[in-house]
């Protein structure tokens, strides 16, 4: 088997689905822009981890658990759906960060140092759970992944495709945390703040809706 080529598609394809807009790329866009790139990039962290665990889950047989137990993955729907929900209507409700519509605390101090802050560890856990009940990652992992490997490869070509989805989310998302934590994005943003809030907020509800009553 040529696994050089193997390992080339699934790094194509695995691109493909972490550039797809979804509910990781909405938690890591939403901490950037309200909170300092340190708290993005925990996020971006925690879904990295989250990719390893899903990934690793993956090669132990993913999809035959889901298959014995099709509940399981009802389950997790539900779950992540649920998690989902409560962070749009969390950003939906929230007042804002003291800087927004405020020019000049932003010509003084900066954008950076004048934001709200997360910090790292709850960051880290919002992207860790994101993650692991996000059904995009459970679908992806769960069959497009698996139709890749075969438990009988060479422990390297599994390691390597491991690698190659880990790098794929902390390239992906760290390039997304540190282009809404700029101080171009962050001064627009003191202008539309409660509009990105809300529709932040009603894009992760309208995920998590979805995810609740979807029995496909």
């Amino acid at each position: 088997m040529n696994y050089a080529s193997l390992l080339l598609t699934l790094l194509a394809v695995d691109l493909l689905s972490v550039i797809s807009p979804g509910p990781n790329f909405v938690v890591v866009m939403e901490t950037a822009v309200v909170h300092r790139t340190r708290a993005a990039l925990a996020v971006v962290l925690g879904v990295a981890t989250g990719d390893l665990l899903w990934s690793l889950a993956a090669l132990l047989g993913l999809s035959a658990v889901f298959t014995l137990w099709p509940w399981l993955y009802g389950a997790m729907k539900i779950v992540g759906g649920t998690y989902l929900i409560y962070l749009g209507v969390m950003a939906w409700r929230s007042k804002g960060s003291p800087l927004a519509g405020t020019e000049a605390a932003l010509g003084s101090a900066g954008p950076r140092e004048s934001r709200t802050k997360r910090s790292p560890s709850a960051a880290y856990l919002r992207g860790l759970v994101t993650t692991l009940t996000n059904p995009k990652s459970i679908a992806y992992w769960g069959s497009i992944f698996t139709l890749f490997l075969k438990p009988d490869m060479p422990t390297w070509v599994q390691a390597v495709a491991v690698g190659i989805g880990v790098v794929d989310a902390l390239v992906w998302y760290g390039a997304v945390a540190f282009l809404f934590s700029s101080g171009f994005v962050q001064r627009f943003y003191t202008r539309v703040e409660r509009w990105i809030r809300r529709i932040s907020g009603a894009v992760m509800i309208g995920f998590g809706a979805r995810m609740v009553f979807d029995r496909d």
